[in-house]
């Protein structure tokens, strides 16, 4: 073991490959010898910096500028930033005092549709500065330091989160994945807040938009932070990486999510990797499940590695399902936990996160009393109940892979009275047709009262002549069946993608 004074907080890292000597001293910004250590000696613990981000846009800051003008630009926005750290690219939510980024789809002319909000921003909001990229409108206020003027606004977000980024001297967990990102960011976040005031991303703010948002929220008083990265492109989370900078990465699983726009499974896989490439080039640390051979290889050009799962110091046996009962062993001490998240396929996730939890001195207990407290929310996993009904939500989005593990669940557990209603699958292109005839088709329609089929989707394939099975074309009309329905004492068990919006189907009246 290796052990650090950083902020404050003695943290625990482990030498994956062999034995570290560091002396115990204070991490702090003025400190440059701990700096000197963390960044030369042992960088897996704090990456190395200034990595150039390649990307088209990221250096046109500004319409006329030079190097220096561009440095200057961002130490200026950079200085109002920091006597007032609120950024907002909404208007509705702009705080008095706060920036406003003017951001938002281009017209012709390159210009953010943002830009016809920043008046009211500054005006009628108070906001201090309204970053905006439409030269007319800094003609208009050409005297006025309020309205900056930059080439491109997203552009202009992120230089300033990178900036803001090169001042934190904390750990940074990055988590990557197809399934299960949000829920490993919680579960996380629940297990490191045991100990050290954690910052981790706020709803889905995880594109090129939440990431830059996400970090500009984290502030001084945070010791640790964990960012979720979402991509449904080739380049983006490798992008999003050079944003975060991350210390430390894990990536959940590689299945079958935005495979129309990645355009093959291979791609998708080659996408989650981007965070270890970034790891590789950084020396940053990856936690890896070492039972799925496809992160293991995907990872293995990584020089510092921490497994979790069998044949590790991190592994756990499921003891209960279909809500999640497992014996999880971390370091020799075996303990108990009932969780509340449904399905046998979280067990990897919660591993996961115990064996992070523990690399970073939280002891076996706190790591229990943590996932236990957990109670799934915002449509993964959420139960509640309706009209004397349960209802179990996993509709916040689906993707053959997680659509394929829940419907496993399900029809290996005792269900009575069960109602199950799948959402189609959106983002899958081409695949579409294929994807969704494989799913109808592995439904053990005898295990469910009734299976219902919400999307235009499950119109162009063949879709089965079980008579406890239908088809409805659009959300509205499943609003309208369902709710025309006496029901009682019934188990719902709801899947599908975002769009879909099946839990407006459970609105109680």
């Amino acid at each position: 073991m290796v052990y650090l004074k950083i902020l404050n907080q003695s943290f625990r890292y482990k030498a994956i490959h062999h034995t570290i000597k560091i002396p115990l001293v204070p991490f702090t910004r003025e400190n440059l010898y701990a700096q000197y250590i963390t960044r030369t000696i042992f960088p897996f613990v704090k990456g190395a910096r200034g990595i150039s981000l390649q990307h088209n846009n990221f250096f046109n800051f500004h319409t006329q500028s030079s190097s220096s003008r561009f440095s200057m630009n961002i130490h200026t926005l950079y200085q109002a930033y920091t006597k007032q750290p609120e950024v907002y690219i909404d208007t509705r939510k702009i705080t008095e005092g706060s920036i406003f980024f003017a951001l938002g789809v281009l017209d012709k002319k390159g210009v953010h549709r943002g830009n016809q909000f920043a008046e009211q921003a500054i005006e009628e909001k108070g906001a201090a500065f309204a970053v905006i990229n439409d030269p007319a409108l800094k003609a208009k206020h050409a005297d006025d330091h309020r309205y900056f003027l930059v080439k491109n606004g997203e552009a202009a977000l992120q230089a300033l989160a990178k900036q803001h980024r090169q001042q934190l001297n904390i750990p940074i967990i990055g988590i990557a994945g197809s399934n299960g990102k949000t829920t490993a960011k919680e579960l996380l976040h629940n297990i490191l807040s045991k100990q050290y005031k954690t910052f981790s991303t706020r709803g889905n703010l995880n594109n090129h938009l939440g990431v830059p948002l996400s970090l500009l929220q984290i502030d001084a008083s945070y010791e640790m932070a964990i960012l979720e990265i979402g991509a449904n492109h080739l380049e983006e989370t490798y992008f999003l990486s050079q944003i975060i900078e991350p210390d430390y990465g894990l990536v959940t699983n590689c299945g079958k999510d935005h495979l129309g726009e990645y355009g093959s499974v291979e791609n998708i896989i080659k996408a989650n990797k981007e965070l270890y490439d970034f790891l590789e080039e950084s020396e940053g640390l990856a936690f890896v499940n070492a039972q799925d051979p496809v992160l293991l290889k995907a990872s293995q050009a990584v020089s510092h590695l921490s497994y979790y799962g069998k044949e590790t110091d991190s592994y756990a046996k499921i003891t209960k399902r279909p809500l999640l009962g497992l014996n999880l062993t971390i370091q020799e001490e075996t303990i108990a936990i009932q969780t509340k998240l449904f399905g046998a396929f979280w067990l990897d996730t919660i591993i996961g996160v115990a064996h992070i939890g523990n690399h970073f001195g939280i002891s076996a207990q706190q790591i229990k009393k943590a996932v236990e407290e957990y109670h799934p929310a915002a449509l993964r996993s959420q139960q509640l109940q309706w009209k004397n009904n349960s209802v179990l939500l996993d509709c916040y989005n689906a993707n053959p892979s997680s659509m394929e593990v829940f419907l496993q669940e399900l029809q290996q557990a005792p269900l009575f009275n069960a109602i199950l209603i799948l959402g189609e699958m959106l983002e899958l292109g081409e695949y579409s047709q294929t994807e969704h005839q494989e799913l109808v088709d592995s439904i053990d329609y005898s295990h469910f009262e009734q299976v219902i089929f919400v999307g235009e989707e499950f119109t162009r394939i063949q879709l089965p002549s079980h008579q406890n099975s239908q088809h409805i074309n659009t959300t509205k009309e499943a609003i309208e069946w369902v709710n025309g329905q006496k029901w009682a004492k019934k188990s719902f068990f709801v899947k599908g993608s975002r769009g879909n919006r099946l839990e407006d189907l459970f609105v109680s009246e």
